[in-house]
């Protein structure tokens, strides 16, 4: 039994449970898990409700196999079981339920929003009412349910008009069903305020959809100039294949090719993919082929230098040569 055990259970039996869970953050921090883990079954089987919590949070974001894929649920249903109104809980359950059931995971973080204002007076939320329905909101986009994503962004616009995330998702979301020009204000708000991937990857496909190609293809390019910033693959094999396309429209088919190869060798290298990634392959190893057969062009590979022109190196060798002959004359 180490000397933080015996500490630990000291400080139990002087009811002085906080103490005890601080050094089990401490020992966390410091990675004696096994101690970490320990101290927060002494201070559960005491009931002491903030080590319910924190073992429902260690399994949720810190634990390599979240407690066999529970992510901390059972012992956030044992906290609800003794404060079923805590609001901060609900959320966390909310969070742990979005891994394995997506439907009951927004339900609750639905009824947490609804029973904000009638709070326990014994734990009052540590969130704020704006963030839960954002949480919700997130849920919904991980459902991937367009319709219903926009009419509650709609709903929380009414309420909270400038919030960042709200803004962002509002203006993917908008592009996504069609609606481009009203998608390109919000994005360009969002961009505004933060330059993220996210919105300049959806103002390309907003500027792509509305054939502006000049443009949805300079802002793929700045997609890809911050692609190693990025470890989504499907936005990267957004920007990098909507890029191809942008200059096929163009009819700029050398740098079309050097986009379509960059896709395909990109994609090649994940191996097995899944079907829209598949598709986005196969439409481009299509269109290499088409190209390279009805134009002629070379098979060129992506990259990022540029050669300078004729006349430009002309320039910089006379410019070379002048400044030898000065250097020369004033004796270096």
């Amino acid at each position: 039994m180490s000397d933080e055990i015996i500490k630990v259970k000291d400080f139990i039996e002087n009811k002085e449970c906080k103490k005890a869970l601080d050094l089990a953050k401490k020992m966390h921090r410091k990675d004696r898990i096994n101690d970490y883990l320990e101290i927060l079954d002494l201070l559960i089987a005491e009931k002491y409700l903030p080590a319910f919590e924190e073992k429902g949070q260690y399994y949720l974001y810190f634990d390599e196999n979240h407690d066999n894929e529970d992510y901390g649920e059972k012992y956030f249903n044992q906290y609800l079981e003794i404060q079923p109104h805590s609001i901060n809980l609900m959320c966390s359950k909310a969070m742990a339920l979005s891994y394995k059931d997506l439907n009951k995971s927004i339900k609750l973080m639905d009824k947490a929003l609804k029973s904000y204002d009638n709070f326990s007076e014994d734990e009052k939320p540590r969130i704020t009412e704006e963030d839960i329905w954002m949480g919700k909101i997130e849920l919904l986009v991980k459902k991937n349910d367009k319709k219903e994503t926009l009419a509650e962004l709609n709903n929380f616009e009414k309420e909270y008009p400038d919030n960042p995330k709200m803004i962002l998702y509002k203006g993917i979301l908008l592009s996504e069903t069609g609606e481009d020009e009203d998608a390109l204000k919000y994005l360009e708000t969002s961009l505004k305020r933060d330059n993220t991937i996210l919105a300049l990857n959806a103002k390309g496909n907003a500027l792509y959809n509305l054939r502006r190609y000049s443009e949805a293809l300079e802002v793929y390019d700045k997609c890809i100039s911050h692609e190693k910033e990025v470890d989504d693959l499907d936005i990267i094999t957004n920007f990098n294949s909507k890029a191809a396309f942008s200059a096929i429209e163009l009819e700029n088919y050398n740098e079309a090719i050097k986009y379509l190869n960059k896709t395909i060798n990109m994609l090649n290298e994940h191996g097995r993919l899944k079907d829209d990634l598949e598709k986005i392959y196969r439409q481009c190893s299509f269109e290499k082929e088409r190209l390279l057969k009805q134009y002629n062009i070379q098979d060129r590979k992506f990259s990022r230098f540029k050669f300078l022109s004729s006349k430009t190196a002309l320039i910089v060798l006379i410019l070379f040569i002048i400044g030898y002959f000065i250097l020369t004359y004033l004796g270096y």
